[in-house]
């Protein structure tokens, strides 16, 4: 089985456990179901869209597929995608209570960058023990501490399941948190196993 996440910058393939990153409109020869972000990309025929196989509850409108397809393996517990946006949404007894969007890191790094040639410097993850003394520390200081916080704020001691490019990052700030980068395809092959059984003769 093949799966695609389809995003607005590259596809994620998923092929026998492993995730291989490639350009858009590079798609595999074989048959292949994917979830997909990106509405300029036109999908080849031999691909099946998995976006109506999810049977998940939430009062969230326009929900993204691909944050349904992230917290769809998750029961309880909150998912933190760190991609080209950071993405932070809560499960509760197999319910989406709901979520928040911000910017990806590389996104709060070009914003500084235009604010003063200054600002223009990488955001690093930091301690957030101690106030920072100098420009690029202070930067970083302030992403990672604003991010930490809000998922604090909001997690109520659930377990907090960190996926994404830049979701390992975040392992350091957080208790009971564990980093699956995989967890997109998880709820991806959750859902087509339901739709699968719901087929199958009785």
């Amino acid at each position: 089985m093949i799966l695609l996440d389809i995003g607005n910058s590259f596809i994620k393939v998923y092929k026998n456990g492993q995730i291989e990153i490639r350009d858009l409109n590079d798609f595999p020869k074989e048959p292949f179901y994917y979830i997909n972000v990106n509405q300029k990309i036109e999908i080849p025929k031999n691909g099946i869209d998995v976006s109506k196989f999810f049977n998940f509850k939430t009062n969230y409108k326009n929900l993204g597929i691909d944050r349904i397809a992230a917290c769809y393996s998750i029961k309880e517990g909150v998912v933190l995608d760190a991609g080209s946006a950071i993405t932070i949404d809560i499960m509760e007894k197999n319910f989406h209570k709901g979520g928040l969007i911000l910017p990806g890191l590389r996104a709060y790094q070009k914003s500084f960058a235009t604010i003063s040639p200054i600002l223009d410097k990488k955001i690093d993850p930091i301690p957030l023990n101690d106030l920072p003394n100098d420009t690029k520390k202070a930067m970083s200081f302030a992403v990672f501490g604003s991010i930490v916080s809000l998922v604090e704020r909001i997690r109520d001691n659930k377990k907090i399941f960190l996926t994404g490019g830049d979701g390992e990052i975040f392992l350091r700030y957080f208790e009971n948190a564990i980093y699956d980068k995989t967890l997109v395809f998880k709820g991806i092959i959750k859902a087509i196993k339901e739709r699968d059984a719901h087929n199958s003769p009785a």
